[in-house]
């Protein structure tokens, strides 16, 4: 099953909720924010809080605008999800360059193009789980790999 974690600054709350809405017709699971009245406090009980959310999931899409560059969390949370080789991608919400730690990852540009990020993850997914079990890490790897290719022939 796949569940996203939309990664966003507080001004790209317009675009983070379009992603969810995408993604809640497609009926994918997701986390955002701004939906979770739980969050309380900052510091270590925020930093565990996004640790814990980010946990629950299993890819990541990181809103991209000319506020992320500001963003403390958002490097944060991608920093995060790279360490446990999530599948990420960016969506860019308007016309800018990214920064080098979100060059790698496939960019998505308008909502149709999370049905692609969908359609090629599960088939990936499918894909590995018809073959024969293969060490757990090693796998975990080269599917995210094989994902990030597939998407990118589609964007």
């Amino acid at each position: 099953m796949i569940k996203f974690f939309i990664s966003h600054k507080k001004e790209d709350a317009y675009t983070a909720n379009i992603i969810a809405n995408e993604l809640k017709a497609m009926n994918v699971p997701y986390y955002l924010d701004l939906l979770d009245f739980t969050i309380t406090g900052s510091g270590k009980a925020l930093t565990d809080h996004i640790k814990q959310s980010l946990n629950d999931c299993t890819d990541i899409i990181v809103v991209m605008s000319e506020a992320t560059r500001h963003s403390q969390w958002v490097p944060f949370e991608v920093g995060m999800a790279a360490q446990n080789d999530m599948p990420t991608a960016t969506f860019l919400q308007e016309n800018v360059s990214l920064p080098d730690f979100l060059i790698y990852w496939p960019r998505l540009k308008q909502p149709s193009d999370i049905r692609k990020y969908i359609t090629a993850r599960r088939e990936v997914q499918h894909e590995y789980a018809q073959r024969h079990l293969l060490e757990f890490a090693e796998m975990r790897k080269s599917q995210t790999a094989r994902f990030y290719e597939v998407l990118k022939k589609r964007l």
